[in-house]
């Protein structure tokens, strides 16, 4: 497209212009091809700005370049985005202009070069003239830049009087201004990327608050005074880095709490992993939280991080921290006390920030009397112990669990929840609950599985006293002996496996943890597989 040539001495006129003599088609080629490794090598408009500045210099002499982008938001303004001037190295990069009376703006609104030549502080025809006349400039062209039929801005070119810029280079810098043009749409492209991810960030921050807080009020019911007190502590304690150590009886709602204690906290954004060192194979419970290098043992290909590596910055939780075997609880103390760790099969030491949570429904006292428990790690680990009562002791919060797990569970079967008669609410009242949260929750599960009318019907009613009372050692009741009936046949089925698919825990239906809790507290052995001695 011709360009629109500008005379400072004739005020008025303007004239398309004539085919300018160009370089020679060599050198022609030769800078083009500079232009573009220096236009599109890089999508920093900065870097673009300058090494385009440099090949003008190199190949032209003095040279003055600049960027102008239209400013979103703001019709008929325009603001200096990058600015390459020896005569004045300051620039005036982010000042923005009205286009009106520019020649940056006659470019845009014609989408054709402007030239200007002579520039004239006298008669000037554009208000960029007196300010490039009084740096010394006497020649100026304005290429717009168009991609995609967008009109993104312009890039104008000054060069000193008497050289020959415009005549000798004229088409060479029009392809230069082609190349601008992708780079600055390049750029644009990157600075919206920059700007969605910075509001995702936001809103994904947002969003995590959000969730922590519905987490914070729903994880736990506390109509009771017992169950306000723990909520109390832990809120309490969240904003440190202390060591937490929760204690209660199976199923009472451990990891749950755990949990909370991460969600309360400032590290609430950063992982939160859980270990049951009751669960993990005593050969294997070493490698899998303190990780492992390479070659350390037979199968050991690669280095792996453990899983305090896996929560730096973050919280774990170790469940069952009272079943560690004795090598476990000395590279505990060492990471409790120095924050440090070592991989197995490794020399060096690997520094970690991790916030320990711990929890146990053993006697870890009487553990430490025996020498089971290490007393410096008892101490280390307790520095601030929640005590969860069980359910028997926070009558109180049976109704208001029971509304928020049928909710929840009926939710997952897509269906409403279904209404508990007075009947029902007794008989769940009167039922000890020696399994807590976790039994109540699996009951309600299975009521609503054989409950698929409008009422909630209890096909097998749970059996205990009108009072609940705490069942009494030694003195086992109906419900006992049944709960311990299911246990033995399902070992019995199982061939003595508590793990894995087919194991006594999957048939029942229960974590296998809690089912050796469960085992420990009825006195059940494991029987012995068939083909053992």
């Amino acid at each position: 497209m011709p360009a629109v040539r500008f005379d400072a001495p004739d005020p008025r006129g303007y004239l398309l212009c004539m085919p300018l003599p160009v370089v020679t088609h060599d050198v022609h080629e030769k800078i083009v091809e500079e232009a573009i490794e220096a236009v599109l090598s890089t999508v920093d408009l900065q870097a673009v700005l300058e090494r385009t500045g440099r090949l003008l210099n190199r190949r032209f002499g003095e040279t003055r370049v600049a960027i102008h982008r239209l400013v979103e938001g703001e019709a008929g303004r325009a603001e200096v985005a990058l600015v390459s001037d020896p005569r004045h190295p300051a620039g005036d990069v982010g000042a923005r202009f009205d286009l009106a009376g520019t020649a940056a703006g006659e470019a845009m609104a014609t989408r054709r070069p402007v030239v200007v030549d002579p520039v004239s502080a006298a008669h000037p025809r554009w208000k960029e003239e007196p300010r490039l006349a009084a740096l010394g400039y006497g020649s100026l062209v304005s290429f717009p830049l168009v991609f995609e039929d967008q009109v993104l801005g312009t890039l104008d070119i000054a060069h000193p009087p008497a050289e020959g810029l415009l005549d000798c280079c004229f088409q060479v810098a029009r392809q230069v201004a082609h190349l601008v043009s992708i780079a600055l749409h390049n750029s644009l492209m990157v600075d919206e990327v920059r700007r969605l991810n910075r509001l995702l960030d936001r809103e994904n921050a947002l969003l995590k608050e959000e969730l922590r807080q519905i987490r914070k009020d729903a994880r736990y019911v506390a109509e009771s005074p017992a169950m306000r007190q723990v909520l109390e502590r832990v809120r309490l304690a969240a904003a440190s880095t202390t060591t937490v150590l929760v204690r209660g009886e199976t199923g009472t709602g451990k990891e749950g709490l755990a949990r909370l204690v991460h969600d309360l906290s400032p590290r609430f954004g950063a992982p939160f992993v859980v270990v049951n060192l009751a669960a993990i194979p005593e050969t294997l419970i070493e490698s899998e939280l303190f990780g492992h290098e390479k070659g350390a043992f037979t199968g050991a290909v690669r280095r792996r991080p453990g899983r305090f590596e896996q929560a730096e910055g973050g919280t774990i939780f170790l469940d069952e921290v009272g079943d560690a075997p004795p090598a476990v609880q000395v590279r505990l103390l060492r990471v409790l006390q120095e924050r440090e760790l070592q991989r197995v099969g490794g020399t060096g030491t690997v520094r970690v920030d991790v916030r320990v949570v711990a929890a146990t429904n053993r006697d870890l006292e009487a553990m430490v009397a025996e020498g089971r428990f290490r007393q410096d790690l008892y101490y280390r680990l307790a520095v601030f112990p929640v005590h969860l009562p069980p359910l028997r002791e926070r009558r109180e919060d049976l109704r208001p669990l029971v509304e928020v797990l049928l909710a929840r569970h009926a939710a997952a079967m897509h269906r409403r929840p279904p209404r508990v008669p007075d009947e029902t609410w007794r008989a769940l009242e009167a039922h000890p609950w020696p399994g807590n949260v976790r039994e109540l929750e699996n009951f309600l599960q299975r009521a609503l599985i054989l409950s698929p009318g409008p009422e909630l019907v209890l096909t097998e009613p749970p059996r205990g006293g009108a009072a609940a009372p705490a069942p009494a050692p030694g003195a086992p009741g109906p419900f006992e002996d049944e709960v311990r009936s299911v246990i033995e046949r399902a070992l019995e089925a199982a061939g003595g496996r508590v793990y894995g698919p087919r194991g006594a825990a999957a048939l029942l239906g229960l974590k296998p943890t809690t089912l050796q809790g469960k085992m420990r507290r009825y006195g059940i052995g494991e029987p012995r597989r068939k083909g053992e001695a």
